[in-house]
């Protein structure tokens, strides 16, 4: 079995992909170390964040959201030159940011994974959660699938994460992940 270097779910802020890739690393034969736009937004002082998560905009100079997305697919390929094994989590809502992600990443073994759930679940989950801004997956619904292709689409309504982790391993023990440049070109090609 080849393992990706790099498994992307893509899908709506609170469509369970961060408890998706915590279930995936268990299973996993090999470690992977799960870095989400998440982690890297905890890094901002708690001020900020607290800002961010609330929908206002940081009012402390220097911090662009943007900046900060383009800082995290910069830091991908210096981890997977590194050795490391990824799964990485995100909703890339933005044509550009699409681009970015996969051109960043041309050259390595792709695993692209939509994460999909239904509105009113997504709604619900973001009231319990309260630290995200209301709305913001409605928003992204509208947005984060379109004009990408994945190797595999999941749903997280009424599924465990443990089984869409066993889904996404099955994939990989049957041999479906992309090998390398050219695979990885084909879903920037989608983007035009």
């Amino acid at each position: 079995m080849s393992l990706p270097q790099i498994i992307i779910l893509n899908g709506c802020s609170s469509a369970g992909k961060t408890s998706i890739a915590r279930a995936l690393q268990e299973l996993l034969p090999q470690q992977f170390l799960h870095f989400s736009l998440d982690t890297l937004l905890d890094g901002l002082p708690r001020s900020d964040l607290a800002q961010l998560q609330s929908g206002a905009a940081v009012q402390r100079s220097g911090h662009d959201f943007a900046q900060l997305v383009r800082a995290y697919h910069y830091a991908l390929p210096g981890l997977l030159q590194a050795g490391c094994q990824l799964i990485i989590d995100n909703a890339w809502c933005e044509r550009a940011e699409k681009r970015e992600l996969l051109t960043e990443l041309a050259g390595y073994r792709v695993l692209l994974v939509g994460v999909h759930c239904d509105l009113a679940e997504l709604n619900r989950r973001e009231q319990l959660r309260r630290n995200r801004p209301a709305g913001l997956a409605a928003w992204e619904l509208t947005r984060v699938h379109q004009e990408i292709s994945y190797d595999l689409e999941i749903n997280t309504e009424g599924i465990s994460p443990e089984d869409n982790a066993k889904l996404i391993y099955k994939h990989i023990q049957d041999g479906c992940i992309l090998n390398g440049a050219i695979d990885t070109l084909a879903h920037l090609n989608m983007l035009g």
